[in-house]
């Protein structure tokens, strides 16, 4: 069992790939992955996500998002959150906040689940992420960086 598991959602279509870069630029940054740490990058992973939760501790989940926001834009989502955003956390048919609400349902969130969103400009097909994406996600992962480094100096 890893005690945390960070989740970048996504997909190769330009800007979607907002969770990817997020976990590059964290595993980029030096943070170890061993038994307590797991990163994955997941391709629309609908109803499958909900295996992923259960036996962790801790989970971080990233994903793009189209809301109103400025492109860049990092929100931190939570759980009374859902219903609110969820129009504009996925473009993926049975989305990110469809299987946390059915895991919820069926008691298989963790502890802890922070789930962040990434405001994106386009999801094109074979496009790199733009600027404004790469920059965030590189923030994105400074920030997680440092939670899991504050977890860790009061667990010491």
């Amino acid at each position: 069992m890893s005690v945390v598991r960070i989740l970048g959602i996504g997909s190769p279509s330009g800007d979607d790939q907002a969770g990817w870069l997020t976990v590059d630029a964290l595993l980029a940054s030096g943070v170890q992955t061993d038994g307590n740490l797991a990163t994955a990058k997941l391709d629309r992973p609908g109803a499958n996500l909900i295996s992923l939760l259960g036996d962790a501790a801790w989970v971080i989940l990233i994903d793009a998002m189209q809301g109103n926001g400025p492109i860049g834009c990092i929100r931190r989502f939570d759980v009374e959150d859902w219903p609110a955003y969820s129009h504009g956390l996925s473009s993926h048919g049975f989305g990110v906040i469809d299987a946390l609400t059915l895991a919820r349902e069926l008691g298989g969130l963790p502890s802890r689940l922070d789930l962040y969103g990434i405001e994106i400009a386009s999801a094109s097909p074979g496009e790199p992420a733009g600027t404004a994406i790469q920059t965030a996600a590189e923030q994105l992962a400074r920030h997680i960086a440092a939670d899991l480094a504050g977890v860790i100096r009061r667990q010491a």
